[in-house]
C-alpha cells in the first residue's frame, strides 16, 4: 500500500528529522489508514502528526527512545483522537477500507488481499494495530511497545491473540 508524498516545508531546520519524517511518511500512513479505515482521514492524519513534529520540535526527547516509535505513536494517539470524535457523533467504528486490487495485480494476489482486509476489519482496533505495526511495517517488539506504550512482554502475547483471531477470522471466511 503506498501513501501520498509528504511535502516538508523547505524552512524546516533540523534535517535528520525531515529526512525521518520522509522515510516514515508512507509506513504512517498505512498505520493511520488501517486504524481509521479511511485513506483520506489517514492523509490528514500523518499531515497533523507531521505539523505536530515540525512546530514542536522539542517534543521528541532522543534520550527516551529512537524517533520512529515516537512519531508512530503522535499518529495512532491521533487517530485515536478521530476515531473517538466520530464515536460521539457516529456510534458505529470505522471498518478497514478495501481498496481493490490495482490494475497490475493479478487476480489470485487480489483475492487474496481482499480476504485479508476483510479478516482484519472484523477484528478488534488493538488487534488490527498490533499487527499491522508488526507486520506490515516490521517494527521489533521494543518498538511497538513504545508505540502503543505498553510492557515489551505484553507485546507478545497481544501480537499472539491477534494473529490466532486473524487465523481464525481466514478460516471463517474461506
Amino acid at each position: 500500500m503506498s501513501g501520498p508524498r509528504v511535502h516538508i516545508p523547505e524552512q524546516m531546520k533540523n534535517h535528520d528529522m525531515q529526512q525521518q519524517l520522509v522515510q516514515l511518511g508512507n509506513g504512517a500512513h498505512a498505520l493511520a489508514t488501517q486504524m481509521l479505515g479511511n485513506a483520506n482521514d489517514a492523509t490528514d492524519a500523518v499531515h497533523d502528526a507531521i505539523v505536530k513534529a515540525l512546530n514542536q520540535p522539542g517534543a521528541y526527547k532522543a534520550d527516551t527512545g529512537p524517533f520512529a516509535p515516537w512519531f508512530l505513536r503522535v499518529v495512532r494517539n491521533h487517530c485515536i483522537d478521530l476515531i473517538r470524535r466520530r464515536r460521539s457523533t457516529d456510534d458505529k467504528i470505522a471498518k478497514l477500507s478495501n481498496p481493490g486490487p490495482g490494475p497490475e495485480e493479478v487476480l489470485e494476489a487480489a483475492q487474496r488481499d481482499q480476504a485479508l482486509q476483510q479478516a482484519l476489519s472484523h477484528l478488534k482496533t488493538e488487534q488490527r494495530e498490533i499487527i499491522v505495526l508488526r507486520d506490515y511495517m516490521d517494527l521489533g517488539y521494543a518498538e511497538i511497545a513504545d508505540v502503543l506504550d505498553i510492557a515489551p512482554g505484553t507485546v507478545m502475547s497481544r501480537l499472539h491473540r491477534a494473529r490466532m483471531a486473524l487465523k481464525e477470522e481466514l478460516g471463517n471466511h474461506g
